[in-house]
């Protein structure tokens, strides 16, 4: 009888995070694209629109890029959680000496519009979309290119 109880609650427990995954695969399909950075602000101060002219990030299979006109200026891999409260992105990168670098951050999703608000890594993932003075926190607005 327990062994019974065992496999149909490791039944429920594989039903569960295959139910998740499924979740994680349909919102990374929203996700990927190109999209274009509307606004950056970190610590209260915003990025001056001459300097967000042509950036842009794109999502694809699993992976990241930040590049501004022809130049590439991060890239690396993304893992969202979209059942947290707020949903979570980790953005991870490899800097110039081969170290991994892992951005916390939640983000907000709409057809057309992408908020991403994240620490610096090696901090913890902000609990709102705020760049408040001295957080460290960078809020990052996006419209979808299409």
């Amino acid at each position: 009888m327990q062994s019974n109880v065992l496999v149909v609650l490791a039944a429920f427990v594989l039903l569960a995070a295959d139910r998740g995954n499924e979740n994680t695969i349909q919102e990374s399909k929203k996700l990927e694209g190109a999209w274009s950075v509307t606004s950056a602000v970190r610590n209260r101060n915003e990025l001056p629109a001459e300097k967000r002219n042509g950036l842009q990030v794109i999502f694809r299979d699993g992976r990241f890029a930040f590049k501004q006109g022809d130049k590439a200026l991060a890239e690396g891999t993304f893992r969202l959680d979209p059942a947290a409260a707020p949903r979570t992105i980790d953005l991870t990168t490899i800097d110039a000496n081969g170290n991994e670098k892992t951005t916390l951050a939640i983000y907000d999703l709409t057809e057309d519009a992408l908020r991403i608000c994240g620490a610096p890594p090696g901090e913890g993932r902000p609990g709102e979309f705020a760049a408040l003075d001295g957080s460290g926190h960078t809020l990052t607005t996006f419209q979808r290119v299409k």
